[in-house]
């Protein structure tokens, strides 16, 4: 199959959305596939700075990038603008608003896909809600080519589906993919009617080496016989380092060899915590690490806690299971999805931090459970959630994608 990946940033960018399609497209390419994509030539979705190659070939895939209009402070006044007046009027006027100040604006993708896209057999775009998903998705249209869409909606986050033109993208595609079930379900429940497969993400286990525990501790300056908490992932408002954070303080009296490491890309929201929480006796903050730290950090706790409320997937517990460590996060529906509650972790209430601090002390109390647990999350990852496996499950709705096209323009005629 020749295949043309859309997608609003692509790898070196960090994120959930560009490490799916990252990893999908080099399993594919690696099976004889042509995967190419078409993203940004951003690596910040807050700016969509340009800062990475027009082109690139990397594991075999070809990523061609493409300039994007730099959101300002304007930009995301346009975009405030066009999702407060929607939210309070369902106006289409304000949907134009949205698209544009949501980014990336990449007029170069425009002649692109209108010379490229004959050449593909099927168009995957990932990410509805930023501006590429609409670009591509008419384009792909005027082409005649069928498209598949994998959304990544939260469905708790309106902003990221539930806008007019996002929607009717949905329901016209030739298939959805959804990272989870419950995602599955949302879309059902609204009474979607394009075909739609579950799917995921997933992680390739032999990326992740053997590390032994103590030996990242010390680097991390972690004494071996405490008891470490990590939370990872970007410190954006919604992924609960507040909570972590709160419910460290509270149990570090009780647990005096608890430490707190808190990993990822800093933002605003984080910044102010670390005003506050600072001078945390145990606290060990980190920015954005290396891959190679990553593991080390994984490696070195003994709980991962991403309490977030808006999370499509959350491929950093598949992460933590690689090194069977069990997981702590938000009982919403996708994590639900994918986190099975006392069997490979906890699930708290979202915006709780009384339950995440409840949640760790028992872990933290009943280390054989904690053990099981994290085992457990080991088996699931094996059984479902690998690169490969995932690979098979969006390989076979391109081939059904494919063959319904074919079966239908070679009989009642082409779509409208």
């Amino acid at each position: 199959m020749r295949l043309l990946h859309v997608s609003h940033q692509y790898y070196p960018a960090i994120g959930g959305a560009e490490r799916y399609i990252t990893d999908l497209s080099e399993e594919l390419a690696r099976r004889g596939h042509v995967a190419d994509v078409y993203t940004s030539r951003s690596l910040d979705y807050h700016t969509w700075e340009n800062c990475l190659p027009k082109f690139d070939v990397v594991n075999g895939v070809r990523v061609h990038r493409f300039r994007s209009v730099k959101r300002t402070a304007v930009g995301w006044r346009v975009l405030r603008y066009g999702l407060n007046g929607y939210a309070n009027t369902r106006a289409a006027w304000y949907q134009p608003f949205i698209w544009a100040g949501n980014g990336p604006v990449c007029p170069g993708m425009v002649g692109a896909l209108l010379h490229d896209a004959p050449t593909y057999d099927l168009v995957h775009i990932v990410n509805l809600h930023y501006a590429h998903a609409w670009l591509a998705y008419k384009l792909a249209r005027a082409r005649n080519l069928p498209v598949v869409i994998s959304p990544l909606l939260h469905a708790e986050q309106w902003v990221t589906h539930d806008i007019g033109y996002m929607w009717k993208m949905l329901c016209a595609a030739d298939a959805i993919i959804t990272m989870t079930v419950a995602e599955r379900d949302y879309l059902l429940d609204r009474a979607c009617p394009a075909p739609i497969v579950v799917g995921g993400s997933g992680i390739r286990l032999a990326d992740f080496p053997a590390l032994e525990a103590d030996t990242c501790r010390a680097y991390f300056g972690i004494p071996p016989q405490a008891r470490v908490l990590l939370f990872l992932g970007r410190k954006a408002d919604y992924k609960g380092l507040d909570l972590c954070l709160r419910a460290f303080t509270e149990l570090r009296a009780q647990h005096p060899s608890l430490y707190f490491l808190a990993i990822g890309p800093e933002t605003d929201f984080s910044q102010r915590l670390w005003r506050e929480y600072g001078d945390l006796p145990g606290l060990i903050v980190r920015p954005a690490v290396t891959t190679h730290e990553r593991f080390m950090a994984l490696a070195a706790c003994d709980v991962l806690a991403l309490p977030s409320v808006g999370e499509s997937f959350g491929i950093v517990y598949l992460e933590a299971w690689a090194y069977r460590k069990p997981v702590i996060g938000a009982r919403i529906d996708s994590v639900a999805s994918l986190v099975t509650d006392g069997l490979d972790g906890v699930l708290v209430a979202p915006h709780d931090a009384a339950d995440v601090a409840r949640a760790l002390s028992w872990l933290l109390e009943h280390e054989s459970a904690a053990r099981a647990m994290g085992e457990q999350g080991r088996l699931k990852l094996e059984r479902r959630y690998t690169v490969e496996r995932i690979a098979d499950i969006v390989e076979g709705c391109y081939a059904r994608v494919l063959r319904k096209r074919r079966t239908f323009t070679s009989g009642a005629g082409s779509p409208s």
